[in-house]
Formats: structure tokens, C-alpha cells, sequence
């Protein structure tokens, strides 16, 4: 795909979590649910911002009319999460990462940064807001340098997480409250990335950026993006909440593959001379008595009521594929489906599958429909099936625009998005009067120390301590503290030889023996280990054996793997050699690590047994 030729536009937006307390209260980080110690139901209703207007996404979600359950959990919910209880102080760790942040990005902080309330109505906030501060602005030198041109980085937000939803089972949700009020990093770039592959470069980039500053957490969901993604004779669509870094590039192209398909329906609407779709939903109800699908029948039996709506032209438009195993028919459903529908059926389908076509063709008549119209349908319970094909009306209407500006959940096994609400704006902003405004001054910003980078620890572990390139960045994005305290402990010990232990050992184990519990060694049992390796106790090949012992449930134990006097190992060679006399150096080399394992270096051993053969030799 020739991605400038389509005027691909795409910025990325990052979301990162961080540990210690919640942005507005002392409940724990930890995410570890162990206690549910409340459960309570609410609805929530759209009303008007500062500006006097209603945000659409917020009145889309009345519409939805759902019904949220929030379950809290010991240490991790108070009465601030559930807006019974003021916020407290805003946390001073999670403000001076932000302000690092800021500084790192070359970012303009505010001299006054004012907490706002930000409507959020999908539920995923208990209290129908989150709140956030702008912590840095965009200045000229504010931007990251790629291999395709430097990424302007326009804003960084410190908000509050949003709750986690534990399940769905139709028009009801239930959340949990232990994510809600996380502190959270929003990072905004410029549209300014060029192709797929440009915005992993950036990904890779940023995330690397961010995972450098303390508190970051760590993990699945801890990090992700928002792709907002346009192509030229469209809008912008954002795609909320990709994790899988390697795929990155995949939801990209498919949703740019999405907006070229949908021009191209438009394209086909008007050649067809297509100007607007004047008609409505009629209920027909009455023609479906007699079914023969079970499907239906089960709803009718339910009360549930058939709603059919004709789209004049648009015969043949719903096969058709705007994105890898997605065809226009799925897309348009999913409006019913954000109703509380199961779906759809229409024209374009095989109507076999449903016992459908004689009910079909009946539609075809009732509805006065051409051989180039489309028929679909809607059963369900009287007032959602009606919210529902009402929706898909105003969509497929919008196929003459081409295309919508919506907010899209992705599908991370399959990389391809599905329609969420419609996209927000600025009306769902207002100020948060029960926190003061934060000052920032000169002295404060004085103080904002920066984080060495991930890339320049790794550089630094390559000259200072010799280590491998491949080792050195696995330290620099892993444990580079913990690994520098045990270099500078037991300094008789090679680095590369404890870059090792920390990163191999444990795969290697899992890999051998699937019994092994390697979460069951502990980081003082890997301490202890090296410690005896460092005084000489132990030899560099007991250190696998000591530790998978551990593995096995064996405890760390290192009298069987003490070293043995070189005089002692000589003797042992020497007899084992003189008793296996004429075998190959393998066989010899076997027999003696049998007797020596853990004891002495295999390389050390292999010197002794070639000396000793070549004597015999010459003897």
C-alpha cells in the first residue's frame, strides 16, 4: 500500500500505568483482589459540560441504558473511588514522574496545573469522571528523532486508570474499582507517523522512554496505545487500548485498508446514483409468526418484536471485505450489537443458514424492494431492537459521507477493530472544584532529575562491564539494579557469568525438567549462591545444579557441591582414566563430570583429561 499516496495520517497516544498509591487516595497499586468488601449498581446519565452542550459519546452511552455493578476489594477501594469521600492530596510521587516526563519531552509545564473532571459514561468510571491535569505542552523542541523524520511528542495528561471490567452479560457490566484511580501517564505524539512500520519504530522508542522512569509498572495492560489513524477524503478514528507491540503494524494497515474500503463503498453508492436513504424501520412483526427459524421464534416466544428496514442501492455492499476477514456487514452490525442485539440478518447473506428466505422474499415485497436494495432485520425486544436498527439506519446513511469519526475497540488475535462510540470531544471537560489548583515553580522544576534511558544503560553495560549487546539490553530493560548491586557484591564473579544466572538459568530449567517450580526460587537463594561461587566455595557449574535442586523442592543445599583440592581431582582423573583405558575423550570426559558435576569446571576437567591421556600416550 502506498501509504503517502492515500494521505495516511497517524499519531499514537501512550498510556502508562504507575505503582506506589492511587492518584487521589492511599489504596494500593498492587492490583491483587484477594477480598471483595463491596458491590453496588449504578446508571449513569449524560448532562451538560462547561461549554452547555452534552458530549455525544456521553449521550450515545444513555441511550445504551446499561446498568454497571463495581466490586471493591481490601486495600485497593475506598469511598474516594466510589465518589462518596472527597480526594485526597494528590500523590507527590506520581506528580514528579509526570514532571520528569515533561522535562525528558522538552515539554512547556504549566506554572498552574488545574485538575479537570473528564466525563467518562461507559461505566468505566464509578463516578461517571476521571480526573486529569495537563503536565506539559508542546514547545519546538519537544519531539523524538526516527529513521522517517522526527515525531512531535504535543501533550502529556496525568490522569486517573479507568476500572477493569470483570464481565459482560448483555445490557449489564461489572467492574472492578482496584485499577480505578492508578496514576496514569498519557503521552500524546503529533501526526507525524507515515506507515505501519513507522509507528512500531515509535512505539518501540517511546516505550523504552517511558520504562526508564521509576515507579513505571511493568506487565500485560500496564502500557498501551491509542491509534488515531485518517486517510485523505476522511476523518480521524481512534482505535483505544492496543497492547501487543509486535502487531502493531497489523491494526494499522488494517484500519487504513477500513477507511480506503469504506470511500470505496461511498464511490459505489453514488455510482449507483444513490443521494440519501429517506427510509424508515417498520415493525414486521406479523410476517414472521410462522418461522420456521428457531432463532427467531425463540424471541417472538420472549415478546420480542422484528423490526426490517430497506436500504435502497445497497445490494451487494455488506459482502463486501474492508478489512482482512471483516466484511461491511459485520461492521454495520456491530451498531445493532452496541444496543444489546445479537446482530443482524440481511439480504446479503445466505438466508439457508437462518430458514429465513421465504420470510425474506415476502420483505422483498411488503418493502417494495429492487433487485440493487438491501433488506435487513432486527428482532429483539421492542425498544432495543428499535434503538438498534435506528443506529444502523444513521450508519449506513453516513456511507454518502464516508467516514465516521468513532472510537474503536480492537480485536487482538485477528488485529482489526470494532466499533465502540462515537468519538468524544471537547464538551466533556470541566474543572474539579474539590482539589486546589498546583503550583509550579522555578524550584520545583529545579529538582526534576532525569532517568538514565534504557538504550544508554544498555551502552553503559556493554563498556563497563563487557557484557554482550543482547545481555545488556535484557539487564538495561529488566533487573539493571539488582543485577549493578550483585556486580559490585561479588566482585570476584564475572559480570557476564551473573548477567547469565539472572536471565538463562531459570528458562533453562523450565525447559529441561517441565516438573521444576522456577517461581519457586527466590531471589536470596540466587544471592546465596553467587555469594558461595564468589568466595570460591563452589564452582561456576554448580550454580545450575544447586538452583535447579531448589526448582525441584530439594531446598538450596551446598555441602554436595563444595570444591575439591586440585590434587584430588588430578588422583580422580588419573584412576578414571586408568580404569576406562583406550575410551574416546567423550566417554572419559562423561565418566568423570559423573563423579566431579558441580565441583569443577568442565572446561578445567577437559584440560586435565587431554594432559593426562597425552602422558599415557607417550608413556
Amino acid at each position: 500500500m502506498d501509504y503517502e499516496k492515500i494521505g495516511f495520517v497517524c499519531g499514537l497516544e501512550f498510556h502508562q500505568e504507575l505503582s506506589g498509591r492511587k492518584l487521589f487516595c492511599n489504596c494500593s497499586t498492587d492490583l491483587a483482589e484477594e477480598k471483595q468488601v463491596m458491590e453496588f449498581v449504578r446508571k449513569l446519565r449524560a448532562v451538560p459540560g462547561e461549554s452547555g452542550e452534552v458530549d455525544m459519546a456521553a449521550a450515545y452511552e444513555q441511550l445504551r441504558n446499561r446498568a454497571f455493578t463495581y466490586h471493591g476489594y481490601a486495600k485497593e477501594a475506598c469511598l474516594v473511588d466510589t465518589d462518596e469521600e472527597p480526594p485526597h492530596q494528590i500523590s507527590g510521587e506520581a506528580l514528579r514522574v509526570a514532571l520528569e516526563v515533561a522535562m525528558l519531552f522538552k515539554l512547556k509545564v504549566p506554572e498552574t496545573i488545574c485538575v479537570m473532571r473528564k466525563t467518562v459514561s461507559d461505566g468505566s468510571a464509578c463516578s461517571a469522571f476521571q480526573r486529569t491535569m495537563i503536565a506539559g505542552l508542546e514547545t519546538p523542541e519537544s519531539f523524538i528523532e526516527t529513521s522517517q523524520g522526527n515525531v512531535r511528542i504535543q501533550q502529556l495528561n496525568l490522569e486517573e486508570e479507568a476500572c477493569k471490567i470483570e464481565k459482560k452479560e448483555g445490557n449489564k457490566v461489572t467492574y472492578s474499582l482496584s485499577r480505578q484511580g492508578i496514576p496514569l501517564l498519557e503521552l500524546g505524539t503529533g501526526p507525524d507517523i507515515k506507515n505501519p512500520q513507522h509507528a512500531l519504530e515509535v512505539a518501540k522508542t517511546m516505550g523504552m522512554m517511558l520504562r526508564s522512569f521509576s515507579l513505571v509498572k511493568r506487565g500485560i495492560g500496564t502500557i498501551r496505545q491509542d491509534i488515531n489513524v485518517s486517510i485523505k477524503g476522511g476523518t480521524r478514528v481512534e482505535v483505544k487500548g492496543w497492547q501487543e507491540l509486535k502487531n502493531l503494524p497489523k491494526i494499522v494497515e488494517n484500519e487504513a485498508k477500513r477507511q480506503l474500503s469504506l470511500l470505496e463503498i461511498k464511490k459505489e453508492l453514488e455510482r449507483r446514483g444513490l443521494t440519501n436513504v429517506y427510509t424508515q424501520p417498520e415493525e414486521v412483526t406479523e410476517s414472521f409468526k410462522n418461522t420456521e427459524s428457531g432463532m427467531i421464534s425463540k424471541i417472538l416466544q420472549g415478546n420480542g418484536k422484528v423490526y426490517a428496514l430497506k436500504l435502497p442501492k445497497f445490494s451487494g455492499m455488506l459482502k463486501k471485505e474492508v478489512c482482512a476477514g471483516k466484511t461491511f456487514g459485520k461492521e454495520l452490525a456491530e451498531y445493532a450489537v452496541s444496543y444489546g442485539t445479537k446482530g443482524m440478518i440481511h439480504s446479503d447473506e445466505d438466508l439457508k443458514r437462518y430458514s429465513l428466505e421465504k420470510e425474506f422474499k415476502a420483505l422483498k415485497e411488503k418493502l417494495q424492494a429492487g433487485e440493487e436494495d438491501l433488506i435487513l432485520i432486527i428482532a429483539e425486544e421492542e425498544q432495543v431492537a428499535l434503538r438498534a436498527i435506528k443506529a444502523v439506519l444513521e450508519r449506513a446513511k453516513y456511507c454518502l459521507k464516508g467516514i465516521p469519526k468513532e472510537t474503536r475497540v480492537p480485536d487482538h488475535v485477528n488485529a482489526i477493530s470494532s466499533y465502540a462510540r462515537p468519538l468524544p470531544g471537547a464538551n466533556r471537560l470541566y474543572p474539579e472544584t474539590d482539589v486546589p489548583e498546583i503550583k509550579i515553580t522555578k524550584d520545583v522544576l529545579k529538582d526534576v532529575k532525569f532517568p538514565e534511558l534504557i538504550s544508554e544503560k544498555a551502552f553503559r553495560f556493554e563498556k563497563e562491564y563487557q557484557l554482550n549487546q543482547e545481555f545488556a539490553q535484557q539487564i538495561a530493560r529488566g533487573d539493571a539494579g539488582l543485577f549493578e548491586e550483585w556486580v559490585k557484591k561479588f566482585s570476584k564473579v564475572e559480570p557476564n557469568f551473573i548477567a547469565s544466572v539472572m536471565l538463562n538459568t531459570a528458562k533453562e530449567i523450565k525447559a529441561r525438567y517441565e516438573e521444576a517450580d522456577v517461581e519457586g526460587i527466590s531471589i536470596e537463594d540466587y544471592e546465596q549462591t553467587l555469594h558461595q561461587l564468589s568466595r570460591g566455595d563452589i564452582s561456576k557449574e554448580a550454580v545450575f545444579e544447586i538452583l535447579l535442586n531448589v526448582a525441584l523442592g530439594k531446598g538450596l543445599d551446598f555441602s554436595q557441591f563444595k570444591t575439591v583440592s586440585m590434587a584430588d581431582v588430578e588422583q580422580k582423573v588419573k584412576e578414571i582414566i586408568k580404569a576406562n583405558e583406550g575410551a574416546p575423550f567423550n566417554a572419559l570426559m562423561g565418566e568423570v563430570m559423573k563423579e566431579l558435576r558441580g565441583k569443577l569446571d568442565g572446561k578445567k576437567v577437559a584440560e586435565l583429561i587431554k594432559k593426562f591421556t597425552a602422558q599415557t600416550f607417550v608413556g
